[in-house]
Formats: structure tokens, sequence, C-alpha cells
């Protein structure tokens, strides 16, 4: 069975050294992070969408540096997709790795709802009940802001 980190609804913010939030959104476009992915567990990165973005696209690569047989798989998820996730029911996903050691993906994402915050989440799933897994990773977010520029 699936540990999770998180049992509560609510959105996370990663905090990295110094106390800066790793969260990728319309002023952190570039993320380079380095986890520890618990044994039976799984890893969310939070994907922060504005109403103004559109022609939105996420580009990245990933791998497992350490851990067993140093497999994981990755997905990214809209909200929605994402609890379902957390509670083991059917989910979709706009990427999805399979049991990999490394990948590299672009995708393009929808800010569909067109509310103030759209979420979608990277996440990386440790599916071994043995080992501690390190993974790195490398997320670009590439958009444009309503009035035809980023601000």
């Amino acid at each position: 069975m699936r540990k999770t980190l998180l049992a509560a609804l609510v959105s996370i913010w990663l905090v990295a050294c110094g106390g800066s939030k790793a969260v990728m959104n319309k002023d952190i476009t570039h993320v380079d992070k380095k986890e520890t992915l618990k044994k039976g567990e799984y890893y969310q990165f939070e994907i922060t969408l504005e109403d103004k973005m559109s022609a939105i696209a996420v580009a990245g690569e990933w791998r497992v540096s350490e851990g067993g047989d140093r497999t994981v798989s990755v997905f990214v998820m809209d909200e929605e997709n994402f609890l379902k996730f957390e509670k083991d029911q059917p989910f979709k996903k706009q990427y999805e790795s399979g049991a990999k050691i490394n990948d590299t993906f672009k995708i393009r994402l929808l800010n569909q709802f067109r509310s103030e915050k759209t979420m979608y989440y990277l996440v990386f799933d440790n599916p071994s009940e043995d080992d501690d897994k390190k993974i790195e990773f490398k997320l670009d977010l590439d958009y444009e802001w309503s009035e035809g520029t980023k601000e």
C-alpha cells in the first residue's frame, strides 16, 4: 500500500534552502531539485497556473540517482486527478513515465477552468517497500501572458 506524505487536501508549498518556495508558477519558471523518495511513498511538486496564462508548456527531465532497482513512476496531472491518485482511484494524467530510471518530457497544460489559479502536480511514485530512492529533476515552464508577454 502506498503511504501518503500528506493526507490533507490542501496544496503544499515545498520549502527549499533559504526558505524560498519550491513551486513552479508565473514567477518561477525554472526548477532544478534533488529529493529523497521514502520507500512506498510519493513526492508531489506543485505547478500553479494563473488565469492570464496561455500557450502553457512544461519541459522536464528526471532521473533516479540511487536506490534499489532505481525505478519510479512519474506523472503529471491536474488537481482533480491528483485527489483521485491520493485515494488509489483511477486517474487521468497528462504525462506518465511507466517504471523507469530516467526520462524527458514536454507537455502542454490547459488552464482549463480559467479560475484564478489552476493546479497541476508532478508526482514521483516509489512503489518499492524496501528502498528509498534519490531523484533529481529539472523543469522549465513556458507560457504567454494574456497581454502577450510574461510579466
